[in-house]
């Protein structure tokens, strides 16, 4: 095309027609760039409209456990009973296998040894390691009949079983189902931080023959605050927890003393910088004392 022969038609008007064909190349360039839209000079071409940004779908909300408190621990562990063993850590069959050998060791000596396991569980982690022996009599206490339907299936047919006595009652109430002095053991083994408030000691420990033990296990206070929600799968698959009380030690010590029992060993388990939990024995004065080498000794121990 030759542009001068158009301009010379077009005449004095040729300045206006340049100048508004400039402004309307340059309103379309405009556009374009607004839209998003590729441009190029050479040759002059606007490219397709990019499609719109798609909105992000909002991240699936986290699914928060159902938490229980521990007044209501018994709903907790009804909901968790059939998974219940499933939550084994490092730590906590340490823990396990820790208070497995203060019976053990206190057994040796003492034929027919009565168990009094408050709060046992499935039974497990400790009771079913003794299932075998038929010299020990186990008297079991927890108040949630899921849990006792799962250690009767975990002790039918074993010789444990037909010495075992099964009472599914409050730890509070114990002391109305057991004869006094009749146990040379009485366990509370990762019990007391699922209790709103610790039991009467001197009722428990008048339930202890002469010469007999409370062991008692639970989470180091610190490692509680660190990690206060127990969590657990429930029976439908749902993740539930419960918010855990800690349990001071030296609370455990002192009410222990005022109910005349003297500390004789404590450990604790987890090599972490804050360890996962203590193992403490008491034992009754008749006992401490039979050990005593001299006025004075103390044969506590923190390991």
């Amino acid at each position: 095309m030759d542009f001068t022969a158009v301009l010379d038609a077009l005449g004095s008007s040729a300045g206006y027609v340049a100048g508004g064909f400039v402004v309307v190349v340059l309103v379309l360039i405009f556009w374009a760039f607004r839209q998003g839209r590729a441009i190029e000079f050479l040759p002059p071409r606007i490219g397709e409209q990019p499609a719109g940004p798609q909105k992000a779908s909002p991240p699936p909300a986290s699914v928060q456990p159902n938490i229980y408190e521990v007044d209501n621990a018994m709903a907790f562990y009804g909901a968790i009973a059939p998974n219940y063993d499933q939550r084994n850590s490092v730590n906590l069959l340490a823990t396990h296998l820790e208070v497995i050998s203060r019976i053990e060791e206190f057994g040796v000596a003492k034929p027919g040894l009565r168990v009094l396991d408050l709060g046992g569980g499935t039974g497990q982690n400790v009771a079913t390691h003794f299932f075998n022996q038929g010299n020990i009599c186990w008297t079991y206490v927890d108040f949630c009949p899921g849990m006792v339907e799962q250690l009767q299936q975990h002790l039918a047919g074993r010789p444990l079983y037909q010495h075992l006595q099964v009472h599914v009652e409050d730890i509070n109430r114990v002391h109305l189902r057991v004869q006094p002095q009749s146990q040379d053991i009485i366990l509370l083994n990762l019990v007391l931080s699922s209790m709103p408030l610790l039991p009467d000691f001197r009722r428990l420990a008048a339930l202890l023959a002469p010469g007999g033990r409370m062991i008692i296990s639970d989470i180091n206070p610190l490692y509680t605050h660190a990690h206060p929600l127990y969590t657990a799968t429930a029976a439908d698959g749902m993740q539930v927890a419960m918010r855990t009380k800690a349990v001071q030690p030296l609370e455990i010590v002192t009410r222990a003393r005022d109910a005349e029992l003297q500390l004789s060993d404590m450990s604790q388990i987890g090599a972490a910088e804050i360890s996962y939990s203590f193992v403490a024995v008491f034992e009754t004065a008749v006992q401490l004392s039979s050990r005593t080498d001299r006025p004075g000794d103390s044969k506590a121990t923190l390991r």
